[in-house]
């Protein structure tokens, strides 16, 4: 397992990269003064604690199994936990109960999950803002999204936009992430979500009813901006007879507040009301 981990993220080198990130359209700032290169840097700054901390607790787990080191009751459980290739608990939460991983329901999934973290940060850091982020990769969603309206607001500052007067504005598109073709100059694309309760009519654009014996299905590309609450409050016409259905978007099947990430106005043809009963939700993992 040692040996299939990422390397290790070096402040001094991700911190210059970091000050090397082209900024949006209509901001005169780079680097750290960018919002959403600051969540980058806190993102890596999380990632790599997670490696410290995985990495130091297999290498203790190898010494007391050769007998090198005495084996507590508490590394006897991470042993256990392994063996039984599941994840020990101090990988997915801090001693206060405090998340500060990603559950996963098996260990090789959760390093899979890891790798998969680690690839999207260090092609953000070479390569710059990718055309479309992979929301679930995250430590802190919700952190990302806010980071997103602080950048809109400040390329508004000419109409006077404070962060207090923006909403966030989603918009379905009708394709995935590999047809994105540009990095949008304001806002994001964001990809991986999937849809419960429902899906998602991909050539109409608007949500349909369950195919037999399909739980969970794929959405495609998620524009989400900024706009004012008048703006949005403007747009909603667009959305035909109906108003739109308030979808919210969870980090994990299991539906609690703490766990809600925001929420995305969907299309329908048939009164909102009736997705809200069929338990219509989007969700970052399936896991």
């Amino acid at each position: 397992m040692l040996s299939k981990m990422p390397e290790d993220f070096v402040e001094e080198v991700y911190k210059e990269q970091i000050s090397k990130l082209s900024s949006p359209p209509g901001l005169q700032t780079k680097g750290l003064q960018v919002p959403l290169n600051i969540f980058l840097f806190q993102e890596v700054q999380r990632m790599q604690r997670i490696l410290m901390l995985s990495r130091k607790n297999l290498r203790a787990v190898i010494d007391a199994i050769d007998g090198l080191i005495i084996m507590t009751p508490d590394l006897q459980d991470d042993v256990n936990l392994i063996f039984d290739m599941r994840v020990p608990k101090k990988w997915l939460r801090d001693p206060s109960g405090a998340e500060i991983s990603w559950i996963s329901p098996t260990l090789g999934k959760w390093f899979s999950g890891m790798q998969l973290r680690v690839e999207q940060l260090v092609s953000w850091l070479q390569n710059g803002r990718p055309k479309s982020f992979w929301l679930s990769g995250f430590f802190n969603p919700e952190g990302f999204l806010t980071g997103m309206m602080q950048e809109v607001t400040r390329q508004h500052k000419k109409d006077q936009w404070g962060l207090d007067d923006v909403v966030l504005q989603t918009e379905v598109k009708g394709y995935d992430y590999d047809k994105v073709k540009d990095v949008p100059d304001e806002g994001v694309n964001i990809h991986g979500l999937y849809i419960e309760g429902s899906r998602w009519n991909w050539h109409e654009g608007k949500l349909d009813e369950s195919l037999p014996k399909v739980m969970v299905d794929r959405m495609p590309i998620l524009y989400v901006t900024a706009v004012t609450s008048k703006d949005k409050k403007n747009r909603t016409a667009e959305f035909g007879q109906y108003e739109p259905y308030d979808c919210p978007v969870y980090k994990y099947p299991k539906r609690t507040d703490n766990y809600l990430v925001f929420r995305v106005n969907l299309r329908t043809e048939v009164p909102p009301s009736h997705w809200k009963l069929r338990g219509t939700a989007l969700l970052c993992s399936t896991e």
